[in-house]
């Protein structure tokens, strides 16, 4: 199917000003870091880019549970993925977990408390 000239430049507006939205309501949630990761930070948009954040919340909820919190309260026109760690996680993960390493090393850090 062929797409439309211009869709990935209106795909990166659109994920841009849903994530300012984002940023503003970040500080009422509770969570002391977000890091943003993915295709927003390198740059390389595509008709499936999503917005990519990881979250250092303290919750006592299970792994798999704890984005639940996040979807709820961030509306998003686009595609939002979150990935959630404790501070105790973060802190003893952040060197050893792939995935964590590399959105430590290469992600932007939107918000710290």
């Amino acid at each position: 199917m062929p797409m439309r000239v211009g869709f990935i430049q209106f795909r990166r507006q659109m994920m841009e000003q849903q994530l300012d939205e984002i940023m503003g309501v970040l500080p009422t949630l509770g969570i002391e870091k977000a890091i943003l990761t993915g295709d927003m930070v390198s740059g390389d948009y595509s008709p499936a880019s999503t917005i990519d954040l990881v979250f250092v919340h303290d919750t006592d909820r299970p792994f798999g549970r704890r984005a639940d919190f996040f979807s709820y309260h961030i509306g998003s026109q686009v595609g939002l993925t979150a990935q959630v760690y404790t501070p105790a996680e973060f802190e003893e993960l952040q060197d050893t977990l792939p995935a964590l390493y590399q959105a430590c090393k290469q992600g932007r850090v939107i918000f710290d408390a």
